[in-house]
């Protein structure tokens, strides 16, 4: 079952992924793709939206129109499921109002209704050329006849969609070869909040009754049974082997029709998968007491940072140690936090977070990553794929909006809440101006913003709030500075990485500023004109020992 299923009663239990993740997508046989045709290397999706200002548009999707007659044959087969929901016509189609009053739309071929009908939203959000016929188990038979209609008729060119997932006995089988259509982003898609992810990698997961968990051997058994590729693609190749006696079966115009010989036909098929796989299934027999492995994906500032951040790996590595030691707290499981290097990079991150969720069947979370940037995107779409992320340094307060991010979670307080300490601060040091000096486009610094106003109530003026481009040189940093000094600024906080830390004193010292404080440093600075306590800093080719 997919894991956005939306309506899962109380009493029933997840049981972990089935196979590898799959995905729905519509598909183009590849047989009926001629050299002649004027197609892109690739097939975006954007080929079945009408463009008034490309004449070669109206030629392509005639391709894809079915004629009448060819159309009945399949209406002999259609599920008619839709009906009862007043979204279909009384042939079991959907036709959106663009595939009206003679309009020619492209046709797509789908297998059960209940599974695909998020394809409906799919079409009237992006005004997709499309329209989709619902042939439930018989979609082989549906695809066999427009094979057999316009496989061998070159000169017509027609073509047909076929919505389904991969990997599939339809379109991974090995008796015709299909070739994928680019679908959109997820987060192109203002449906996916109700329909899901469709298009991208989403996992197959089991689930059981609550109760079934009482029979620990055989729940043991569910939670271990994995199909891996080759283990996926055998079955596949038995099914291409009985699909000729399955169609005869399921056709209610053959001679051979008997709707009982289906489910025979795939006992069969499972029957023989058994006996030729048993080192596959053998996996699936509970050994005795040995603990099941469950995942955390590790996101760590493994290297692009400063020496500080590397302590942050060893440190899950002996939390992992103390919670598998520690019987009470996972006694049937051993954990194991998986490791990659974020770098603080937003595209690394995200890589990262990818792997994580395709590699592993039992992956319960991502930990990281260490910067409030970076992990945005991710903590966006991880409520799309369900998937925990829990930072351990990310400050952000635009993190804590549970609507937008409600599988984010931190071990750590947001920022916003040093406004308070820096208002205790500033006045126990009888301190009344201070100035910001951050980076520009960073939301994690926006709380100093937020700030302004409590230091106002607490008769503290905030004199400038300073921001640099991520691009600037020493010389600009030097000229923001100076821009402060005139505006005597003597006590600036920096909310700043490391090498930006390293640049703003730096540049202090040249201009000789009289205090600086920058919060990641450390120590407070003595108030010694041009001296900064507890930092070696390279300024260029020299060294001011500080």
């Amino acid at each position: 079952m997919l894991s956005d299923y939306h309506i899962i009663p109380p009493e029933i239990e997840e049981a972990g992924s089935i196979t590898h993740p799959g995905r729905f997508g519509l598909f183009i046989p590849k047989p009926l793709i001629r050299k002649e045709d004027i197609f892109p290397k690739l097939y975006p999706y954007t080929m079945f939206q009408e463009d008034l200002n490309n004449p070669k548009y109206y030629e392509l999707i005639k391709k894809f129109d079915v004629a009448d007659g060819v159309l009945e044959v399949l209406k002999s087969w259609a599920e008619r499921s839709c009906k009862n929901e007043n979204r279909c016509n009384r042939d079991g189609m959907y036709v959106p109002d663009q595939c009206k009053e003679g309009k020619k739309c492209a046709l797509v071929l789908a297998p059960h209704y209940e599974d695909t009908k998020f394809i409906i939203k799919h079409i009237d959000e992006l005004k997709f050329q499309l329209k989709v016929i619902w042939l439930g188990g018989k979609i082989k038979l549906g695809i066999k006849h427009l094979m057999s209609v316009y496989g061998s008729d070159r000169k017509s060119s027609k073509k047909f969609l076929v919505l389904h997932w991969t990997p599939s006995e339809v379109i991974d089988s090995k008796t015709m070869e299909y070739v994928p259509v680019t679908m959109p982003r997820c987060e192109d898609i203002v449906v996916s909040n109700n329909t899901g992810c469709k298009y991208e990698l989403t996992p197959l997961l089991k689930y059981h009754a609550h109760e079934f968990e009482s029979s620990q051997h055989a729940h043991q058994s569910l939670v271990r049974v994995y199909f891996d590729t080759s283990g996926i693609q055998a079955l596949i190749d038995l099914y291409d082997k009985y699909e000729p006696q399955i169609l005869r079966a399921r056709d209610e115009t053959n001679l051979e029709y008997d709707e009982h010989a289906v489910a025979r036909y795939y006992n069969q098929i499972a029957c023989e998968w058994l006996k030729t796989n048993e080192p596959a299934w053998h996996k699936w027999k509970p050994k005795g007491e040995e603990k099941e492995e469950i995942y955390i994906g590790g996101i760590f500032p493994l290297s692009g940072l400063g020496r500080a951040y590397l302590g942050i790996m060893p440190a899950a590595i002996m939390a992992q140690q103390a919670i598998n030691s520690n019987v009470t707290i996972l006694p049937n499981h051993k954990l194991i936090i998986l490791k990659s290097d974020g770098q603080c990079r937003a595209d690394k991150v995200m890589k990262n977070f990818i792997n994580y969720y395709i590699m592993q069947e039992r992956m319960i979370g991502v930990l990281g990553p260490a910067c409030s940037d970076t992990v945005e995107p991710i903590a966006g779409v991880s409520k799309h794929f369900r998937m925990a992320v829990i930072s351990y340094s990310a400050e952000g307060a635009f993190l804590s909006d549970r609507e937008t991010y409600p599988y984010f979670f931190r071990t750590i307080g947001e920022n916003r809440q040093y406004g308070h300490v820096y208002v205790r601060l500033l006045q126990q040091l009888n301190w009344n101006r201070v100035a910001a000096l951050t980076e520009d486009g960073q939301k994690s610094t926006e709380y100093i913003s937020h700030m302004e106003s409590m230091l106002k109530e607490n008769h503290i003026e905030l004199i400038s709030n300073k921001k640099f481009p991520r691009d600037r040189g020493d010389t600009e940093m030097n000229q923001y500075l100076l821009d402060l000094k005139t505006k005597n600024a003597r006590i600036i906080i920096a909310d700043v990485d490391d090498k930006v830390a390293q640049v703003i004193m730096c540049e202090a010292y040249r201009l000789e500023l009289d205090y600086l404080q920058i919060p990641i440093i450390g120590p407070l600075p003595r108030p010694t004109k041009g001296v900064f306590h507890g930092a070696v800093l390279a300024c260029g080719a020299t060294k001011w020992d500080c």
